[in-house]
């Protein structure tokens, strides 16, 4: 029912030629799709970016933002990204792999200490060379949007140990390379989309889900769960991108004003997830949540058993040289 409804919103806005790659007007459209509700530091960056876009180029750049998966999951929005049938999308490195294999190596767990250490690798060569990556597949990434490091929810009890995740039924996303590794620590995940974990958390097909603190009050899943446990174990960035062909359809000028109001755009965004993320802490307290922090050898033991399952798989994925690289680079 769900998809139908999706595909019909979608269909409609085709059929209104709203998707189309060209406009009656002079000015350019640039469409922007993405699986975020508008309460979401994403949504409103893209806001800052529609509105600075618009007021530099005196108006020749309109931007028209579809939020909240209308157009689809971040794997249709990307397909109409590739195909020139929207203009952007944003979505989490864990999501894009499929498309761009490179990105797996950003599955790893305890990768990053902090988002500092993140923007800088990210920022940098090692990060230049995932968009890179992505050039191949008709698409031109603009920056690393993020949520912060992912933590976990759950209604079984507090996540204090390693022992803690056994049996415990929790959301993966529909990614093999994530499914093994929260196999090596004894947890069962199920690879639900995002949209769907709210009410399989309600009707008790799974324990608890991992996302940044921000997604537990967005989406309100503090409504359905009783534990917060602060684990860190991954970082995810969320990856902004748009269709290489839309991209060298614009003029020199264009390009550059995009690219430098996407880079204060990134910027303000990581502002808004750090804000969020602090402030949805402070709100499950004050909501009745009961939070507790991982251990960090239990953390670190975590993180261990489970790049140990995945290792081969992501250097064989991504190539031994692209690996080696981007970790000498994380290495620095």
């Amino acid at each position: 029912m769900f998809m139908k409804s999706r595909n019909t919103i979608a269909a409609g806005i085709l059929a209104a030629g709203v998707l189309g790659a060209g406009t009656a007007a002079a000015e350019t459209t640039v469409r922007i799709a993405h699986a975020t509700p508008e309460s979401s530091p994403i949504h409103q960056a893209l806001l800052f970016f529609q509105e600075e876009l618009a007021s530099r180029s005196d108006g020749e750049m309109v931007v028209e933002i579809f939020p909240g998966g209308q157009i689809g999951s971040v794997q249709e929005a990307t397909e109409l990204v590739q195909s020139n049938n929207i203009s952007m999308t944003t979505g989490a490195s864990v999501l894009l792999s499929s498309t761009i294999p490179e990105l797996m190596v950003l599955d790893q767990f305890l990768l990053f200490e902090d988002e500092e250490q993140a923007h800088a690798l990210l920022d940098g060569e090692a990060g230049q060379s995932l968009l890179d990556a992505m050039e191949a597949r008709g698409l031109k990434g603009l920056g690393f949007m993020e949520l912060g490091f992912r933590h976990f929810s759950n209604s079984r009890a507090p996540l204090d140990s390693v022992e803690a995740f056994e049996g415990l039924r929790m959301r993966s996303a529909d990614n093999p390379i994530q499914i093994a590794a929260w196999r090596s620590i004894d947890a069962v995940p199920l690879a639900l989309a995002w949209g769907e974990i709210y009410s399989s958390l309600q009707q008790n097909l799974i324990d608890g889900q991992e996302s940044a603190l921000s997604s537990i009050i967005v989406e309100r899943f503090y409504e359905v769960q009783e534990y917060v446990s602060l684990t860190g174990h991954i970082y995810w960035p969320e990856l902004w991108f748009t269709s290489l062909e839309f991209f060298d359809s614009l003029s020199a000028e264009e390009q550059e004003l995009l690219l430098e109001v996407a880079g204060e755009t990134v910027t303000r965004q990581r502002e808004l997830a750090a804000e969020a993320n602090a402030a949805a802490l402070t709100e499950m307290e004050e909501k009745g949540l009961k939070v507790n922090e991982l251990p960090a050898e239990a953390r670190q033991s975590m993180g261990e058993t489970m790049n140990g399952t995945i290792d081969e798989d992501i250097r064989s994925s991504v190539g031994a040289e692209f690996y080696d690289t981007f970790m000498g680079n994380l290495n620095r």
